[in-house]
């Protein structure tokens, strides 16, 4: 039996009253440690992990990259609930698997690729979809990951592409130009998506050309987008479909953004300018204590590890996290140790913020 290690860390806020902090500290507090039992046919697909509760009690769904499936996970008795198989042929076939949200009881959304959302059952039989096109802007993905979960609001589904079709041409205007956020409605007649009006900020390669991604939280009528590469978040209005601001939110270990000076370098070169840069990632909103996580990678020198970057980069060995009210301010920011944890694979749960501990570059790290 092998085993996801994932430590419940709830992040507690202290004051500080010295001068040279501009915001508070912030410290974890580990509440305990959850142990899931998993068998050899089960190998984690850790870019979307969903955290569920409901009435009979709190579940973590995961896609097995073993098998064209997800699993739930029962958090109370730490063994499997359920199997939603994907079928990736046939009448019920969802195509190139790119991301899901399980929604309600006996519903599931998935993205694939080619850009298109699925609704389907518990049973994996496939009850709508939906094809996602731009006819000015060519989509090459679509997913419903942990970085861009899909956002539900009644009948309403919003998605996001962040990428640019070629980032290596694309002029300062035309990216900022470029949409990177639809939505799809249904009504009684048709189910269509389209896209929203909402530009980039102004003047985001002032200082470089720089990667397009970005993450996403949803909090009632918000939407938050937080870019890797920018210390700006796009504050949007989903019942008036428009930007309402910018929110300038930077972390103190987040200085120097990686530059885009041409195409990808040969061999690890390009690996490790990411690997000597820093950058945000993931964006989080806790439900439960009304708070956002901003998670950030600080950059390191690939010289100091004795890894190579391929590894380095898979496992990122210094990770980071900001707490933000429900306003968007500050209210600190904490670093993880060297190792600590596992980049990517965090998600809220009633009890905290839970962050996984399955980093194989641990000196600990036990895989069995």
């Amino acid at each position: 039996m092998r085993s996801i290690i994932l430590i419940i860390s709830l992040l507690v806020v202290f004051s500080s009253c010295e001068k040279k902090h501009f915001y508070s500290i912030t410290e974890k507090k580990v509440s305990e440690t959850l142990i899931i039992s998993i068998n050899s046919d089960f190998n984690p697909d850790i870019r979307r992990v969903q955290y569920i509760k409901s009435d009979s009690g709190e579940y973590l769904a995961i896609k097995n990259k073993s098998k064209p499936e997800i699993i739930l996970f029962d958090l109370q008795t730490k063994k499997i609930n359920y199997k939603i198989p994907l079928f990736t042929d046939g009448p019920n076939s969802i195509g190139n698997y790119s991301g899901f949200q399980i929604y309600k009881p006996d519903c599931v959304l998935i993205s694939s690729i080619p850009p298109k959302a699925f609704s389907i059952n518990f049973q994996g039989e496939v009850l709508a979809s939906t094809p996602i096109f731009d006819p000015e802007n060519k989509v090459n993905y679509v997913g419903s990951t942990n970085e861009t979960p899909f956002i539900l609001k009644d009948k309403e589904l919003w998605g996001a592409q962040p990428f640019y079709s070629n980032i290596f041409n694309i002029t300062e205007k035309e990216a900022i130009n470029t949409l990177s956020i639809f939505k799809i409605e249904a009504n009684k007649t048709d189910t269509v998506s389209r896209w929203i009006p909402i530009s980039r900020p102004p003047n985001i390669w002032s200082d470089g050309k720089k990667s397009a991604n970005f993450a996403w939280a949803n909090r009632y009528d918000s939407i938050i987008v937080a870019p890797f590469t920018d210390h700006r978040l796009w504050v949007i209005s989903k019942k008036g479909e428009r930007l309402v601001s910018y929110v300038n939110v930077k972390s103190e270990s987040v200085n120097s953004f990686r530059v885009i000076d041409g195409y990808p370098a040969p061999g690890d070169k390009g690996i490790i300018q990411d690997l000597e840069s820093d950058s945000y990632e993931n964006f989080i909103y806790d439900i439960y204590r009304d708070v956002f996580y901003r998670f950030f990678l600080p950059k390191i020198n690939v010289n100091d590890y004795n890894l190579g970057p391929r590894s380095i980069f898979s496992r990122r060995p210094m990770i980071g996290v900001m707490v933000l009210d429900k306003d968007l301010k500050i209210l600190g920011e904490f670093n993880f140790l060297n190792h600590e944890i596992e980049n990517r694979n965090y998600f809220v749960g009633k009890k905290g913020l839970y962050v996984s501990t399955n980093n194989p570059n641990r000196d600990d790290f036990d895989e069995n």
